[in-house]
């Protein structure tokens, strides 16, 4: 079984030497430049896995290398291994960057390497949450096509769904995920601030808000995004609306542009499902368009 390596600690690189491990690939090391880190991130992992603050010591030994850094480290690292380590003809180096290309590894394709970017479409709060949430999910694969035989037999040990994306349109790819992902916990936070403003409790308006949450994911799951959307705009409901932004421009004026944008956007979606008359569609976007 290939031998691999993880530079970075962090919840992605542990979730994921965890779940490879499991899977019978040997981890020879793990490094962080904090050593306490790598420490805590090799016990996780569990075996007799070296933990180390010398990133350098294992990329002679190792078949693949992961680079689980943050992404603005990845290219000093690379330049780091690229200046002072011998590489291997074919070794392949990986990182799991949802937004940077697999040319950050040109250095060392220079010297002989392999670099190819390996995306789990995933949110990893913890290496515990990552474990469970990794496997199965989709991959994003971007890179040297002489890695892909690789990239795809890991993703497989993952029981992943892999597919390939161009170079430049990986920041669109990302972007799709940070929307649907760490936006939406933006508005559950706004929504649960806003319920805290007529004194509901943040626990009690969690609650609640996660039920209806989960209501909509269903839908969405069931009949697609377009036909799951309900609420004032999908239905026309313009006194709604206007009393929407009455509340807002007396008590909580910061969230009238938030308001504005994503209702610009609804508009389109609720013409999309043929549920909103061009007619009042036009009345919400003058609305909107004058707060």
């Amino acid at each position: 079984m290939r031998k691999l390596y993880f530079i970075g600690a962090g919840k992605v690189g542990t979730s994921l030497a965890y779940l490879l491990n499991k899977k019978g690939y040997e981890i020879v090391g793990i490094a962080s430049r904090n050593l306490k880190s790598a420490e805590a991130s090799a016990s996780f992992v569990g075996g007799n896995i070296t933990a180390t603050n010398d990133i350098f010591i294992f990329i002679e030994e190792a078949d693949i290398i992961f680079i689980t850094t943050n992404d603005d480290a990845i290219p000093f690292v690379v330049k780091d291994i690229s200046d002072k380590c011998d590489i291997n003809e074919g070794q392949v180096f990986v990182h799991t960057s949802g937004s940077l290309p697999a040319k950050v590894f040109e250095p060392l394709e220079k010297k002989g390497a392999i670099g190819i970017s390996i995306h789990p479409l995933q949110t990893v709060a913890s290496p515990t949450e990552g474990i469970k949430n990794i496997m199965g999910s989709l991959f994003a694969i971007e890179g040297n096509i002489k890695a892909y035989d690789i990239a795809l037999e890991l993703v497989k040990a993952l029981d992943g769904q892999p597919f390939f994306i161009d170079s430049d349109k990986k920041p669109l790819y990302h972007l799709a995920a940070v929307i649907a992902c760490n936006y939406f916990v933006t508005l559950i936070n706004t929504s649960i601030k806003l319920f805290e403003s007529v004194n509901i409790d943040s626990e009690k308006g969690l609650t609640g808000l996660l039920k209806l949450v989960r209501g909509t994911i269903n839908n969405i799951e069931k009949i697609g995004p377009k036909q799951a959307l309900t609420g004032p705009i999908a239905r026309g409901d313009i006194h709604t609306i206007e009393g929407h932004i009455w509340a807002m421009k007396k008590y909580i004026p910061e969230l009238l542009e938030f308001y504005k944008v994503l209702g610009n956007m609804t508009v389109n979606v609720a013409i999309e499902k043929g549920s909103l008359s061009e007619s009042n569609a036009k009345k919400i976007l003058e609305i909107l368009k004058d707060i």
